[in-house]
This record gives structure tokens, C-alpha cells and sequence, in this order.
């Protein structure tokens, strides 16, 4: 299957530290890609790395071919990061305009019907400081689909958008991918990530712990799903057993039923 976006040994030092170890990760074209890992795993550095934005301390990223530093490499991939903050005195409608330019390209025609398909076509005219969140994250989808471009990758897509435009931007994946493109999420979402990836990276520590489709992760936990296997394959410190007796301290419960089972309150605290 055709590597779309191709990273062989990109690391990251900052000073003596090696914030992110020496990985390869290989995006394919036709399939939708998750990065998870606890905070601090290095999700977001190896995103920076991988649109170009952060240069690595080893190794080299590729974009169909083309090294990520060409201009060429970069008008290939869509990016929208987590909360970036957006220059609140532009409207919505010079935002995108100014990312037209930094491309050398027209895509206002495509912009407007993302912007009318996810409802933020009426408020293009307002100045982006007014925009709710979940109005901002629209925005920066729009701004990192409009050109069309070959691969995707995004930081948190989901976060703040209402169920409406969840279900809007899942469909629009999903057609993305069927026409042979690619995506690359990094997300906390398990569940989503679960439902909607063919292949997953865990990391941990600034290193790949574990990958694969997310039926493989399952199996090298022994767990029945995502949020089960993510404990079990990350250095958290706890197991399930010194979780359950922190819960018991902390928690005001009488007894821990196993994990299918609610917490009970203690009498003092159940309300009549």
C-alpha cells in the first residue's frame, strides 16, 4: 500500500534531554491513522514534526516522496493542532483568505461550502475574537481541508464541536479516505480511536510502545478494548490492583465491585 507520509528515525532533543526517541511511522494512502498516548508522550511534537512546522534533531519526513522541507511537500498536507490561537482581529472570511495566500491558491468557492456544511458561513463576516470554541475549531478544519489536500493530520479534530458537526467531520474522514488519501489523528478519544483506525502508535515517554490495528494492541494487553489495553501498555507506575486501592482512599465507597459494576456510595452520602 502507497506510503503517503513517510518518517524514518525523526528524534528530538532539547539540550541533553531526548524528548522524543529515534521512530519511523509510515501513513498509507487509503487508511485513517491514530497517535495516542498519555500527556507528555510526545504527541504533539511528532506532529510538528511530521507538517514540517518543528525540525527534527535526526531524520527525514516525506510527503509522497518530497522532502517536508520543499514548499511542494507542505501544499500536500492539511494540518489543524489542538487550541492554536487564532488572530481573534481577523474575521473568519480574512482568515481563510490569508491562508489562499499563503498558498497561491483560490480555494474561497470550497471554503464556503465547508463553512455553510458545518454552519460558521454566516458568521465568516465577524471578527474571529468572537467566535465560541467550538466556532474556532471549525474554522481551522476548514482551513486545513480547503486546498484539498493529500494527507491530513489532526490534533484533537473532536474536541469542542457540537454532536452535529462530530458526526459532519467523521463522515467527511471517512469519504476522505475511501478516495485513497490519508489521516493521521492524534486524540485521547480510545473510543473513536478504536471505531475509526485501521492503524494505531502508543506512545509513551517519547517512544512507540506499541502499534499496529487496534485488534493487535487488544491483544498484547489481554484487554477487551482501547481503554483497557492503554493502562496496561503505558508506564503509568499503577497496575489495576494499586489503582483499585488508591480509589478506595480517595473515593467515599464501601466497596470496589469489579469493573462492569458502579462504585456505592457510602450511606452518607445517598441522597433520599
Amino acid at each position: 500500500m502507497t506510503v503517503l507520509l513517510d518518517a524514518r528515525g525523526i528524534s528530538l532533543s532539547r539540550g541533553s534531554r531526548r524528548v522524543l526517541q529515534p521512530l519511523d511511522l509510515r501513513v498509507r494512502a487509503g487508511r485513517t491513522h491514530a497517535l495516542l498516548g498519555p500527556n507528555g508522550a510526545g504527541k504533539t511534537t511528532t506532529l510538528g514534526i511530521l507538517t514540517g512546522l518543528l525540525p527534527p534533531t535526526t531524520g527525514r519526513v516525506e510527503v509522497d516522496g518530497i522532502d517536508i522541507r520543499e514548499p511542494a511537500a507542505r501544499a500536500l498536507l492539511g494540518y489543524a493542532p489542538d487550541d492554536l490561537p487564532l488572530p481573534g482581529a481577523l474575521t473568519g472570511r480574512e482568515y481563510l483568505t490569508l491562508h489562499d495566500r499563503l498558498r497561491r491558491r483560490d480555494d474561497g468557492e470550497r471554503a464556503d461550502a465547508l463553512c455553510t456544511l458545518l454552519g460558521i458561513r454566516e458568521a465568516l463576516g465577524r471578527q474571529i475574537s468572537e467566535y465560541s470554541h467550538g466556532m474556532r475549531r471549525k474554522l481551522q478544519f476548514v482551513a486545513a481541508v480547503a486546498h484539498d489536500p493529500l494527507v491530513l493530520v489532526l490534533d484533537e479534530p473532536f474536541r469542542g464541536l457540537d454532536p452535529r458537526a462530530a458526526a459532519l467531520v467523521r463522515r467527511y474522514l471517512a469519504g476522505f479516505v475511501a478516495g485513497g488519501r490519508s489521516v493521521l489523528v492524534a486524540t485521547h478519544d480510545l473510543l473513536r480511536a478504536e471505531r475509526d483506525s485501521d492503524h494505531v502508535w502508543l506512545l509513551d515517554s517519547g517512544c512507540v510502545v506499541a502499534e499496529g490495528a487496534p485488534a493487535h494492541l487488544r491483544e498484547l494487553a489481554a484487554a477487551d478494548d482501547l481503554e483497557q489495553a492503554f493502562p496496561r501498555l503505558t508506564s503509568d507506575g499503577l497496575d489495576d490492583a494499586a489503582e483499585e486501592q488508591l480509589l478506595r482512599e480517595v473515593l467515599p465507597i464501601t466497596e470496589a465491585a469489579d469493573e462492569n459494576l458502579p462504585l456505592h456510595p457510602t450511606p452518607e452520602r445517598t441522597t433520599p
